[in-house]
């Protein structure tokens, strides 16, 4: 029996349809799925350029294999409007939704990166009546003390992520450390879910420093934390930002005085490659030997020229296959969907996908996730073949329900 599958802290046709990608006014995609009983119209918002492109790219992937076999298994047609691209900012994101639900028609929105983006555009859902799947924002608030009823996250909360991160660190690399957040909302809150959880487990934060978002030069922040003299220090960047600092790091020899942790998604092992060499993070990995996730890492390599998935990748696969299923137990027409009925039906719904089970709590609609802990290694051969990037070996396995706060421990307030 292989390990059990994990997530962390892309949309197009399916059935052989295409991305329908779009960098302003959306773009009529192709529908994914067959002639089913029901259909639901689903717009999708990723970030296509700005520093998280790599991520609206991935979660573009995952969408698609997530249409392919919804086309194949279910009996539920996707009209699929396109990808818009938010470019990272939450005007063009809030003006990106309004775009889907105003002039579309879309019954359901997914995606959003940053934060501050999907803060936006969460409120809008509210407001419009439209359920929205965040799949590549994790501030806790989003499903905390800012949670709403037409908002749902896959991808796993700040605190979710970082908690597992946070209890094995402090038991296996030190107790004194440092944290290097992006200075945005994502930043500020992973870091605070990684302070809250490693002071619990008897750690002392001893520097933080706030690089801005889409800093291209970390000497002035990391000199600070080489100052500390601390026993690891905490990064909390994605996309170029953790690139950038992870190779600026490894130059300044900071990995040689105290551990590092960081994103250690895919796209930061292909940007910084032999730099990342020893860091350690939390989340998805592409490695873990399950049959389900061995299915979707083929799937996604036969579709993206043998590129493997990374964690947006498998939220978006998972909000695309939850909205399928929520159009199918509804029975709903595309363009006209019952919002209220949608809702009700995703709250609880649970799905099989490549990280174990994921269920979407009804206390705060949060899905539940295993979060594992590695080691970025050498390159190595597996199943999945031979990359030119480092990998991860994994340490440690947080299961999924253990790694949430408890729903009367909630800051979510839903009304009944």
């Amino acid at each position: 029996m292989g390990l059990a599958g994990c997530t962390s802290e892309q949309a197009g046709g399916g059935g052989g349809g295409g991305t329908g990608q779009s960098n302003g006014s959306s773009s009529n995609g192709t529908d994914g799925g067959g002639s089913g009983s029901a259909s639901l119209k689903v717009g999708f918002l990723y970030p296509l350029s700005g520093p998280y492109s790599s991520l609206g790219e991935y979660q573009v992937g995952g969408t698609e294999v997530a249409l392919e076999q919804i086309g194949s298994e279910m009996d539920v047609t996707i009209e699929n409007v396109g990808v818009l691209d938010t470019k990272l900012d939450p005007t063009k994101g809030l003006q990106r939704a309004r775009e889907l639900t105003d002039q579309e028609n879309v019954d359901v929105l997914v995606g959003t990166n940053s934060s501050a983006v999907a803060a936006a555009v969460s409120e809008h859902a509210q407001q419009s009546g439209t359920p929205l799947i965040i799949t590549g924002a994790a501030a806790e608030p989003l499903t905390g003390e800012n949670c709403n009823r037409h908002t749902f996250r896959t991808i796993g909360s700040t605190y979710q992520n970082t908690r597992a991160l946070a209890e094995w660190s402090m038991q296996n690399l030190g107790k004194s450390f440092a944290t290097m957040g992006a200075d945005y909302s994502w930043g500020r809150a992973s870091v605070g879910g990684f302070v809250e959880v490693a002071k619990q487990n008897g750690g002392e934060v001893v520097q933080q420093v706030w690089p801005k978002l889409g800093a291209t030069d970390y000497s002035t922040e990391i000199q600070k934390v080489a100052s500390s003299d601390a026993d690891l220090v905490c990064v909390r960047a994605a996309g170029s930002d953790a690139v950038n600092a992870t190779k600026q790091m490894e130059n300044f020899g900071l990995m040689d005085q105290m551990d590092v942790l960081i994103l250690n998604s895919v796209d930061v092992m292909k940007g910084a490659g032999q730099a990342a060499v020893g860091t350690y993070g939390a989340g998805y990995y592409f490695e873990q030997d399950t049959d389900v996730n061995r299915e979707f890492v083929n799937r996604y390599m036969e579709k993206n020229g043998g590129a493997v998935p990374d964690t947006w990748s498998t939220t978006a696969y998972l909000a695309t296959r939850l909205a399928a299923k929520a159009a199918s137990e509804t029975g709903t027409s595309a363009g006209s969907a019952d919002s209220a009925a949608l809702v009700s039906a995703l709250e609880g719904m649970s799905v099989q996908g490549p990280t174990g089970e994921v269920r979407l709590r009804e206390c705060d609609h949060q899905a539940t996730a295993n979060i594992c802990v590695s080691e970025t290694v050498e390159s190595k051969e597996g199943w999945w073949g031979e990359k030119s990037f480092p990998t991860r070996e994994i340490l440690t396995v947080s299961k999924a329900g253990e790694n949430l706060r408890p729903c009367e421990e909630s800051a979510c307030s839903l009304p009944e």
